[in-house]
């Protein structure tokens, strides 16, 4: 018995890309690895043989992929719309399918008719009775999954995955979140008690993942400062691995919260250990918003003086700005392009308020009757700037063109130049950049370098606002030989940031000129009606899909 299990390629709305193309004309170079599907395959038993496909990687091939008995399939919300479409061609050809993840365990229900078996909740909790039920033939439509005990978890089967083609490596250290955000639907799934793989797991995988060839790995972590005695202990044991017995360093990012900035010996661990990249979630400096929202660890603080506290002992960060709260009046675009600006961050993740099924913000847009009517709109919600939300003070059209004019604001060139020249100011060292370093930091793969290289050149021959800021920012490296490393990343993520926008037609240089987003010009309602023409194309399949079923 074969079981191939599938990580789905995200739904196209997305507005980041979740690969670049590659030298191989059949493949893709992913932006982060599968842990879901490496996890899955760790539980499958040797009586059964079991292969992996990352659609990020290897788009789904009738001929090629039709091999297996089973399938199983991993849905978060990103991914639900192509699952389902995978779901619905797998069993058509007689193949049975089990589905499960976040959106699955979220929302059931929108998946029961697509799928022989459903996995609701943590898959390691019923993993063996799946695989026995499976082999005897007495497969259950559903398995209710209870909280997986981290320190019980297996390696991932990594040897299994096409690792050359993938940028970064990931370790899952923990699950939950204690933070109530109302618009995240982690801790509807994961819950807010934290619970915390065993260090010597944690090494172990590292250990793997540099055994196969990474030079960089996420620590997946919905937030990996909240609990500070255990964020000091996962750091020592990295940092006494990392570089150490004849290895060259490896570099690591993860989630933290801005109130971090009040633990300086913390900030110094990260870097000792190599954990030099963070994402943190600032969304805005409107106060009203942030409460809205259950923001609190934002409030009451300087957010700019937090950041650049931070980005001093070495980290180099990434922002994520959040657009369309309730609080949020049309001017607030325009008001976070001067927040951002004074960032000390290269990239923004830059999104639009949506609600996910199952958290609180969606339940509150159901009862004030402000989700969109479209079904598959609102249960299967994008991330391409357009929400299924109504806004407060503005149309769904007017938030899509002030994100996008929000983006191409702050992805400008001469922008990413002023930040850049701000950060050369105040950024920390890394290990690797050390006099006294004990270990060169190790070089990515083939593949990825010649995947940056590749989009330095496009962007060099096809934006002329990059071109134009290449050798400013290389004379800002060259004077600050001292924190080379880090300008070099950071100059670096900028260059594929830019790139996978324009890609995705979410960055518009033209727009980058406008004092303000073109709320009621002919440029902005086109680009409207284009990202919900796609949107509307993306799933039409489920829509479709809907339809027979109800007819039948």
């Amino acid at each position: 018995m074969h079981m191939k299990v599938i990580a789905p390629r995200s739904n196209a709305t997305s507005d980041y890309a979740q690969s670049w193309p590659s030298s191989d004309p059949n493949r893709e170079i992913n932006r982060v690895a599968s842990a879901a599907i490496c996890t899955v395959a760790a539980f499958v038993p040797e009586t059964m043989s079991v292969s992996l496909l990352d659609e990020s990687v290897d788009r789904f091939d009738d001929a090629l992929h039709m091999d297996a008995d089973i399938y199983g399939l991993t849905a978060n919300v990103g991914q639900a719309t192509r699952g389902i479409e995978l779901a619905d061609k797998l069993r058509a050809a007689g193949k049975t399918v089990i589905m499960g993840g976040p959106h699955v365990s979220l929302a059931p229900d929108l998946f029961v008719d697509h799928a022989d078996c459903l996995v609701v909740g943590e898959f390691e909790t019923v993993a063996e009775q799946l695989f026995a039920d499976l082999q005897a033939g007495a497969l259950k439509p559903r398995y209710t999954a209870g909280k997986w005990d981290m320190q019980k978890s297996p390696v991932p089967r990594w040897d299994l995955y096409p690792n050359e083609h993938t940028f970064a490596g990931i370790v899952q250290t923990s699950r939950g979140c204690p933070f109530e955000c109302h618009f995240c639907d982690v801790i509807q799934y994961l819950g807010r008690v934290q619970r915390h793989k065993d260090n010597d797991l944690i090494i172990a995988e590292l250990q793997q993942l540099y055994d196969l060839g990474y030079n960089y790995a996420v620590l997946a972590d919905d937030n990996f400062t909240v609990y500070r005695k255990r964020t000091r202990a996962i750091l020592e044991a990295i940092a006494k691995w990392n570089g150490k017995e004849g290895r060259e360093y490896m570099a690591f990012a993860t989630q933290m919260s801005i109130d971090v900035a009040r633990d300086p010996d913390i900030l110094e661990m990260c870097v000792e250990a190599g954990l030099v990249n963070a994402f943190i979630g600032i969304e805005s400096d409107n106060e009203e918003s942030l409460k809205e929202s259950k923001k609190r660890q934002n409030l009451k603080v300087n957010l700019v003086d937090q950041l650049r506290a931070i980005v001093s002992k070495g980290m180099r960060l990434e922002s994520g700005l959040m657009v369309g709260f309730d609080h949020d009046s049309k001017a607030c675009f325009e008001r976070q392009v001067s927040f951002g600006m004074a960032h000390p961050t290269a990239t923004f993740n830059i999104s639009v308020l949506v609600a996910p099924v199952a958290t609180p913000l969606y339940a509150s847009m159901v009862e004030e009757k402000r989700l969109v009517a479209h079904e598959v709109v609102s249960q299967f919600p994008s991330s391409g700037m357009v929400s299924n939300i109504i806004p407060s003070q503005m149309t769904r059209e007017e938030l899509f063109i002030g994100a996008r004019w929000l983006v191409s604001k702050l992805f400008h060139p001469e922008s990413f130049l002023e930040r850049f020249r701000n950060i050369s100011e105040i950024l920390g060292q890394s290990p690797w950049d050390r006099a006294d370093a004990s270990a060169p930091r190790r070089q990515p793969r083939q593949k990825v370098s010649e995947l940056y290289s590749n989009i330095f050149r496009w962007e060099m021959r096809e934006n002329r606002d990059y071109a134009a800021i290449v050798k400013p920012a290389m004379k800002i490296i060259k004077a600050n030989p001292e924190i080379r490393d880090g300008l070099t990343e950071l100059f670096a993520n900028f260059t594929m940031a830019v790139h996978t926008r324009r890609r995705q037609g979410i960055y518009d240089a033209e727009w980058a000129k406008m004092d303000a987003p073109p709320f009621d010009s002919e440029t902005g309602n086109h680009h409207w009606q284009v990202a919900v023409g796609s949107l509307d194309d993306r799933l039409l399949h489920a829509a479709n899909r809907e339809r027979e079923l109800a007819d039948a």
